[in-house]
């Protein structure tokens, strides 16, 4: 019988603790900080708009080097376009009928013949006409 008892005794003792059955666990639902959030908000926002703000000050930085080649290429080109102007009105003159008889004359010793010159008449231009015999 004093086994028994102590058999009871034993178990009585025991915690109740490991009895009872174990409920899982439940998550705690994990609610953020609104100020926090607000704060993580404002900051991406801020930095979406430097992002915004450092691409349009590159972009515009770029479009004035843009503009300042464009407008050197321009004065470049006019500077062409009156070289070209100016060859053009030398390489008239290089042409012109007075400048070979003064090269023929002076350099191979030719004369125009003065009998052979005729000048057309009604023309919008006075031209000379050398006629071969």
């Amino acid at each position: 019988m004093l086994a028994r008892k102590y058999d009871n005794y034993a178990w009585q003792e025991q915690p109740a603790e490991q009895y009872e059955v174990q409920q899982p666990a439940r998550r705690k639902v994990h609610r953020p900080d609104p100020r926090r959030v607000l704060r993580n908000r404002i900051l991406k926002a801020f930095l979406l708009i430097m992002a915004a703000y450092f691409i349009v000050v590159l972009r515009s930085n770029a479009m004035v080097q843009y503009g300042n080649e464009l407008v050197s290429l321009q004065q470049q080109e006019a500077q062409l376009i009156t070289k070209n102007n100016e060859l053009k009105i030398e390489v008239e003159q290089l042409k012109g009928p007075d400048r070979i008889i003064g090269l023929a004359e002076q350099y191979l010793g030719m004369s125009v013949a003065r009998s052979n010159i005729y000048v057309k008449a009604g023309g919008s231009s006075n031209s000379l006409a050398v006629h071969n015999k």
